[in-house]
């Protein structure tokens, strides 16, 4: 026991990590939703509607949906569209699914002999696909651990991880919305980030692999997330000489550059024939009159807006945003291109989005993917206030302090619907600061946004 007290207390980012894990498996124990069987609702139900189809109802063209059924099915359990032939195409594509599979299995496994039914939407299928977010992001806080002690000291890496846990997003979309896909996907991330340094330390065939693995389930999660292969071209890259570097690099090893798309197109051709096989075409735009309007991306909204603004909900990434300027000169340097030229890209993309406040969400769910990036100019930002002199360190590390009880308090808000899904606006956000009375709060000072002109392009 002294010996386990003893590797902890040297290694405080393995106890963060531990801290963190039970936090998830105590809030999932507390609220238990897999008895009241509404973890696979919203758009869990598209992300596993791939895993009844395939193995229950052997049956991926979904045939057996009919306008006599389509209310006991549609969006309760499959989540589909339909195309101009009437074909009924799964809405999501199948990364989830793949990452859900596991615990489906033993779910399916278990399920008659534990006295339930086999159904694929029993009360064990909730347990296990709640349980599998706490799974994969442990993976991921491991290998993001491993990523930070490259550059950064035991203490600055436990305070990291701690604070993009417990000081963002992230918190809710591991607990209160665990089996959503941001969580997963900010896993996978977190390993590619490893993966992609240890790759241009010593290349091998097995890293081109495994980034080529890694980033073809983050496509088959969110395909807009193709956009993380800017990870894989620019890391290390800081000036021209270093991008003309890197283009010899590329060809000297071009044995691993074919490897590496040959496997990332097997990732990604499962996807390719169910479409085929469902509608005749490989390619399928599943997301119905859904689209994005980039002539018009709501930028300001989504940073400052009071109704999601990532600044707003989680303002510890104002840290994040001075330690891209600090991390040009410390160990971490090698990452600086990569936030300068992926993180504008894919806000502008996620700004885009027809739906820019994505439903019933707690703040800007999307940006948790890229938060494995973000924790390394967290870092930057820690490490650069602790060679301030103490006052500074006290008043810096005091406001971190605050911002990350911010955060915590207000997911509790969010989850008793103090802090409202989708229809925050300034004075409401005003009126609920500090309130967890819902006597006290003045609902006529939300403002709904109106989804059928989101859906046009019409801003409100």
């Amino acid at each position: 026991m002294n010996a386990v007290l003893k590797y902890l207390r040297k290694n405080p980012s393995i106890t963060g990590i531990i801290t963190i894990c039970l936090t998830i498996i105590e809030v999932h124990l507390n609220l238990v939703r897999y008895a009241q069987q509404n973890v696979i609702q919203w758009d869990i139900v598209g992300y596993y509607s791939y895993l009844p189809a395939t193995f229950i109802e052997k049956d991926l063209k979904l045939s057996f949906i009919n306008s006599e059924n389509k209310n006991r099915y549609s969006g309760v359990k499959y989540a589909y569209v339909d195309d101009k032939e009437g074909h009924h195409v799964i809405k999501y594509s199948m990364g989830m699914a793949v990452l859900y599979a596991p615990f489906f299995m033993a779910a399916q496994a278990l399920a008659e002999p534990l006295g339930y039914k086999a159904d694929g939407y029993s009360e064990i299928y909730h347990f296990f696909i709640e349980f599998s977010g706490l799974f994969y992001l442990l993976f991921g806080l491991l290998y993001l651990r491993k990523l930070l002690l490259l550059y950064y000291s035991e203490n600055i890496t436990a305070l990291t991880i701690c604070v993009i846990f417990f000081g963002t997003n992230l918190l809710n979309y591991s607990t209160l919305d665990g089996a959503m896909s941001h969580a997963y996907t900010f896993s996978l991330f977190s390993v590619l980030l490893y993966t992609i340094v240890k790759c241009y330390k010593q290349p091998k065939p097995g890293y081109a692999v495994s980034m080529a693995l890694l980033l073809g389930l983050i496509i088959l999660i969110r395909p807009v997330n193709l956009l993380f292969a800017l990870a894989l071209l620019f890391f290390g890259v800081i000036t021209f000489s270093d991008l003309k570097k890197r283009v010899g690099f590329f060809l000297s090893h071009y044995k691993h550059i074919l490897l590496f798309l040959i496997v990332l197109m097997g990732v990604i051709l499962p996807q390719l024939l169910y479409y085929k096989y469902v509608t005749g075409s490989f390619l399928v735009f599943s997301y119905g009159k859904e689209g994005f309007y980039f002539s018009q991306p709501h930028m300001i909204e989504c940073l400052v807006g009071f109704r999601k603004g990532w600044f707003i909900y989680s303002p510890v990434f104002l840290f994040a945003m001075a330690g891209i300027w600090y991390m040009r000169k410390q160990a971490s340097a090698g990452f600086y291109t990569m936030h300068l030229l992926l993180l504008p890209i894919y806000l502008y993309v996620v700004a885009s989005w027809w739906c820019w406040w994505y439903g019933g969400s707690f703040s800007l769910r999307p940006m948790i993917d890229v938060y494995p990036l973000l924790a390394l100019s967290l870092a930057a930002c820690f490490y650069k206030i602790t060679e301030l002199g103490k006052l500074k360190r006290i008043s810096l590390f005091g406001l971190l302090a605050f911002l990350v009880c911010l955060n915590i308090y207000q997911t509790f808000q969010y989850k008793y619907n103090i802090i409202h899904y989708d229809a925050m606006t300034a004075r409401s956000y005003l009126n609920v600061f500090g309130k967890m009375d819902k006597k006290y709060i003045d609902t006529t000072l939300r403002d709904h946004p109106d989804y059928e002109k989101a859906i046009r392009g019409i801003k409100e």
